[in-house]
């Protein structure tokens, strides 16, 4: 692997659940240009993995949201661009979430579904018995409706710890997409940092996340750090609702 691609991470795109992670639609259209100007999304990361040319930067979306159909998809499309989308397998179909038909149209144009676990529970939450149910449910309704397994795991709320790489491997994942941010330096890593982008990452500030220099990754770096650590002194509960305070959405849960 030639360069050290950044592999970003939406969620939404428009109105979504958590306004923090919902880019708006013009916003997202020229972060997509300016990524195939680039060079970027020419590839998903299975596409990498399997051998491809890593471009300098990926695209993947995590939950599944309806926006993902409805409005990155097309974007995405029609500058031939490609993407992963980390679905639960619970919610597929839902209201507000993505269907199996969609996704089957999504692969069928070359976008890469993959696995964000099947209820969208922490993993860190989950006995070892639950966390294999989790990852195997999900991989195997994958491969059921779609007709290829999954063969990435993107955890839920970026709730990992280090058993995980190991129990993803048994039950067929090739590579965890984790949500700490980094740069993809080594194409045998077991774990794949990404870059948040967030509804306040616009312009100039989309593309220094894109295309980091050292500092503002070693920033972004301890910036995880500390919510990190929060995380863990605060319980997810109790954290989750500190920030949906700070955040003004008086409620809701943590994407990722």
């Amino acid at each position: 692997m030639r360069v050290a691609p950044a592999i970003l991470m939406y969620h939404a795109v428009g109105a979504g659940p958590d306004p923090h992670y919902a880019v708006r639609v013009d916003e997202f259209r020229v972060q997509l240009d300016w990524i195939a100007q680039r060079g970027g999304g020419r590839c998903s990361v299975a596409g990498v993995i399997a051998g491809a040319p890593a471009p300098p930067i990926l695209i993947t979306f995590d939950d599944g949201h309806i926006s993902n159909y409805e409005r990155a998809f097309p974007l995405l499309h029609e500058r031939g661009l490609r993407a992963e989308f980390f679905v639960n397998t619970a919610h597929v179909g839902n209201p507000g979430f993505v269907s199996w038909a969609h996704l089957r149209e999504m692969a069928a144009a070359g976008m890469s579904i993959q696995s964000h676990g099947h209820t969208h529970r922490y993993f860190t939450a989950l006995t070892p018995a639950e966390l294999r149910e989790e990852l195997a449910r999900s991989r195997g309704l994958i491969g059921d409706r779609l007709g290829t397994p999954a063969t990435l795991l993107a955890p839920p709320g970026g709730r990992m710890d280090a058993r995980l790489p190991d129990v993803a491997r048994e039950l067929g994942y090739a590579r965890v997409l984790a949500s700490q941010p980094g740069l993809w330096r080594r194409r045998d890593a077991a774990v794949l940092p990404r870059m948040a982008v967030t509804a306040a990452h616009r312009g100039a500030a989309f593309q220094r996340l894109a295309a980091p220099d050292r500092g503002r990754l070693a920033l972004a770096k301890l910036r995880y750090g500390v919510l990190a650590a929060a995380k863990r002194a605060l319980g997810d509960g109790r954290y989750e609702r500190v920030r949906a305070n700070l955040l003004g959405q008086g409620g809701g849960s943590e994407r990722a």
